[in-house]
């Protein structure tokens, strides 16, 4: 026959860090570790993901959420991954952290961020 506590499982589980620790990460947090896992370098996503400068946390939940959907449908790479991130994140930044992806139209792409990568004719060489 099996004893059973009076303490809660909190009580119980309550000592060990880790486990109050992870209770307390937020779903952006949860997912961000998610996203980032297996990076054996150090953690660029990671960081690029939670920092509010590049991404608001409405477009870094999608970005997770993104990747999280991109490892399991095709099992990308790392270099892949890291791409896509920075690609969305410098795009988030130049169209304007208040705008969410969702709400971004062809024009806000085109217009703001393809032509501030565009090379001007004087930095081309023929």
């Amino acid at each position: 026959m099996v004893r059973r506590s009076k303490k809660s499982m909190q009580e119980i589980l309550g000592s060990h860090d880790f486990i109050s620790f992870n209770a307390k990460e937020s779903e952006l947090d949860r997912k961000i570790t998610i996203a980032t896992e297996g990076f054996t370098t150090k953690k660029y996503c990671e960081l690029v993901l939670r920092d509010k400068a590049r991404l608001s946390e409405e477009n870094a939940l999608t970005v997770a959420n993104y990747i999280i959907d991109y490892k399991r449908e095709i099992n990308a790479s790392q270099s892949t991954i890291k791409t896509a991130v920075q690609f969305l994140s410098e795009l988030s930044k130049v169209v304007g952290l208040e705008k969410k992806f969702a709400d971004m139209t062809r024009d806000d792409i085109l217009g703001h961020y393809l032509d501030s990568c565009r090379k001007s004719n004087a930095q081309v060489d023929w």
